[in-house]
C-alpha cells in the first residue's frame, strides 16, 4: 500500500519526469506536497433516502449524487447505534457501545478509563499536526462530557458555537425546546402540541412534526445550517502552514422536518408516496422486538401520528423530503467552496450520516432499533489518488471504520485500541469485503449481526429474528424458526458483541423495553392491536 507521503513524492517525480522528456511543464500546486487536508462532514438522521441509493423514488438530492459520482459511496453502511449521541461517539472513538458503555443519549460513558488512551478523533488529529475547525452538529452529549474531563481530549482548535439568535416567536412555536440548533419548529407550532392543546391530550414526542418555513420568519432570514456552511466556507478562503480538518455538521433532515418553503413546493402532498407497512408485519416478531417497535415514548409514535390526522404521516414524509433537499443545497454550497479554493486537490471527503430514519416502517418512527431502516446510513469518500470516480461499494460496512480509515488515508498511526476497520482496501476494489461481520445494537444485550445478505438479531431475552436482505429488503419474514436457517444462525451467532457494563438507571430506553414486554406478559391484553 502507498502512503500518503509517497503519494505525493510520486506527484513531484512525475512532473520532474515530464519536465525532463520536453513536455509542457505542469504547474505542482504546494498543497500536492504535504498531508492531505481533511473535509469531515455529517448529517442528521439520514437514511437512505438519496438519488444514488433510490431509497425514495421522489427525493432530489443533486449534489449527494455529485459527490457520490466523484468517489466511492458505500450504499450498506450502518451505525453502530441507531440514535444520536452513541453513534457519534462511536464514530469519533471507533468503539463500540459494548466497549464503552454509551448505548442511549442519556446513558453516559461507563467505562471512563478508556479515555486517557483512547483519543477521539479531531483531538487525535490536532495532535498529529492538524488544525481543527468545526461547526454544526458533529459531537455528542458523550463527546462533550469526555472533553470536559479529560485534557488530552480538547477537539477543536477553533469551534462555531452551536446556539442560534432564536426570536421570542420561534421559542414559542418550537414549545421551548430546549436545543436551539434543532430549531425552527413549524411556523405556529407543531403538530402534536397543537393537537394536544385542541383535544386535551398529553401526546409527548412533539418534535416529530413538519412544516414550511418563510424566510421573514428566520433570524437573518437563514436556518442554521445555511449559517454553519457561511462559517465553513469562510474557513476554506484562508491560508494555513497546517494540513487541516474541518468539520462541519449538519442538522437536517432531523426533526423538526422544516426547510425554507421552496423546498417544501418540490413535493407537492398530493403526490407524494409513503412507505408502506404490511398488516400482517408483526406476527413473526418476537415480544421484545414488538416493545422495541413501539418506541421511546407511550403511547408509541404509530399511535400518534395516526391520531392527529389521516394526512399527518404524508406530511411527515414531504417535510423529510424537503429537509433532505435542503441539506443538499447546502451541501452543494459546501463542494464548490472547496473546489474553488487552494485545498481542492488535495482534501480528502468523507460524508457520513450517524443512523438511518424509519416512516412507519414495521409501525415505527424515528430510529431507536436494530432493523434496516435505523441502522443504515450513507458513507462517502472522496480521496483524491485512491478513489475511483463513481465506484457504488454494497458491502456490509460499519460507521466504526470511519477513524481507522482516515488514519492510515492521512500516513497516522492507528490507535491501538478500535473496534473499526480501515476501508482503504475497499475504496479500490468493489470485490474486497470487511473482515468482520458489522454489529448494532439498541440498550444493552440486543444486538444484530450483518453480513453478506443476512441480518440476525438477538434481542436481550434471547429471542431471534434472521432476514435474508437479499430476497427481503425490507425484512418483512423472519426466518429464525425455519430449520433451514439453523446454520446460518449458529455461524452469525459467533460475532454477537459480549456487554459489558450492566444497565443502569440512565439506560431509560432498556427499562422502558424490559417494562412493556413484563407488562404485556402478564396482561396480553394492554399490547397494542397494530403490535399483536
Amino acid at each position: 500500500m502507498m502512503n500518503s507521503i509517497s503519494r505525493y513524492l510520486l506527484i513531484v517525480a512525475s512532473v520532474l519526469i515530464a519536465q525532463s522528456c520536453g513536455e509542457q511543464a505542469k504547474k505542482v500546486n504546494s498543497s500536492d506536497l504535504k498531508k492531505p487536508n481533511v473535509l469531515f462532514i455529517s448529517v442528521d438522521d439520514l437514511n437512505d433516502w438519496t438519488g444514488m441509493s433510490k431509497g425514495h423514488p421522489d427525493v432530489k438530492t443533486p449534489n449527494l449524487d455529485r459527490l457520490a459520482k466523484r468517489g466511492v459511496y458505500f450504499t450498506n453502511a450502518h451505525a453502530a447505534v441507531a440514535v444520536c449521541t452513541p453513534s457519534r461517539l462511536s464514530v469519533l472513538s471507533s468503539l463500540s457501545p459494548t466497549t464503552t458503555g454509551c448505548y442511549t443519549n442519556k446513558s453516559g460513558t461507563p467505562n471512563q478509563e478508556i479515555w486517557k488512551d483512547v483519543n477521539l478523533l479531531p483531538a487525535y488529529f490536532r495532535q498529529n499536526g492538524y488544525r481543527t475547525m468545526g461547526c454544526g452538529k458533529i459531537e455528542g452529549h458523550a463527546c462533550w462530557a469526555i472533553e470536559d474531563d479529560f485534557e488530552n481530549q480538547k477537539l477543536w482548535d477553533e469551534r462555531k458555537p452551536r446556539a442560534y439568535a432564536l426570536t421570542e416567536k420561534l421559542i414559542k412555536d418550537g414549545n421551548r425546546y430546549g436545543a436551539p440548533d434543532f430549531y425552527p419548529f413549524p411556523m405556529g407550532g407543531s403538530g402534536t402540541t397543537n393537537y394536544n392543546k385542541k383535544h386535551g391530550t398529553n401526546f409527548p414526542g412533539f418534535s416529530l412534526c413538519a412544516g414550511p418555513i418563510d424566510r421573514e420568519y428566520l433570524p437573518e432570514g437563514k436556518m442554521p445550517d445555511e449559517l454553519n456552511v457561511e462559517w465553513a466556507i469562510e474557513k476554506l478562503q484562508k491560508n494555513y502552514e497546517k494540513p487541516f480538518m474541518l468539520g462541519v455538521g449538519f442538522l437536517r433532515p432531523h426533526v423538526p422536518y422544516t426547510a425554507p418553503r421552496e423546498y417544501f413546493d418540490m413535493y407537492p402532498l398530493d403526490k407524494i408516496e409513503i412507505p408502506k407497512a404490511l398488516e400482517d408485519e408483526f406476527e413473526d416478531i418476537p415480544m421484545y422486538g414488538k416493545a422495541m417497535a413501539e418506541g421511546i415514548t407511550d403511547p408509541g409514535a404509530e399511535i400518534i401520528v395516526n391520531t392527529i390526522s389521516p394526512s399527518y404521516r404524508k406530511e411527515l414524509v414531504q417535510g423529510y423530503l424537503a429537509a433532505i433537499t435542503f441539506m443538499d443545497a447546502q451541501l452543494g454550497r459546501l463542494l464548490d467552496a472547496l473546489d474553488n479554493s487552494e485545498y481542492g486537490r488535495n482534501t480528502i471527503i468523507v460524508l457520513w450520516s450517524d443512523h438511518g430514519q424509519c416512516f412507519g416502517e414495521k409501525r415505527n418512527w424515528r430510529k431507536n432499533n436494530i432493523w434496516n431502516e435505523a441502522t443504515i446510513a450513507p458513507m462517502l469518500w472522496v480521496v483524491p489518488g485512491v478513489t475511483p470516480k463513481g465506484q457504488i461499494n454494497k458491502n456490509a460496512v460499519s460507521l466504526l471504520d470511519v477513524y481507522p480509515t482516515l488514519t492510515e488515508l492521512c500516513d497516522l498511526d492507528r490507535e491501538e485500541q478500535q473496534d473499526g476497520e480501515s476501508l482503504l482496501p475497499l475504496l479500490t476494489d468493489t470485490n474486497v469485503k470487511r473482515k468482520k461481520p458489522v454489529t448494532s445494537s439498541w440498550t444493552y444485550g440486543s444486538h444484530s449481526v450483518r453480513r453478506d445478505q443476512w441480518r440476525y438479531i438477538r434481542y436481550n431475552d434471547g429471542s431471534e429474528e434472521l432476514y435474508d436482505e437479499v430476497k427481503d429488503f425490507g425484512e418483512h419474514v423472519n426466518l429464525a424458526t425455519d430449520p433451514k436457517y439453523k446454520g446460518v444462525i449458529v455461524n452469525l451467532k459467533i460475532f454477537l458483541p459480549k456487554d459489558i457494563y450492566q444497565p443502569t438507571e440512565k439506560n431509560v430506553e432498556f427499562h422502558m423495553i424490559n417494562n412493556r414486554v413484563k407488562r404485556w406478559k402478564k396482561n396480553p391484553e394492554t399490547m397494542p392491536v397494530w403490535l399483536k
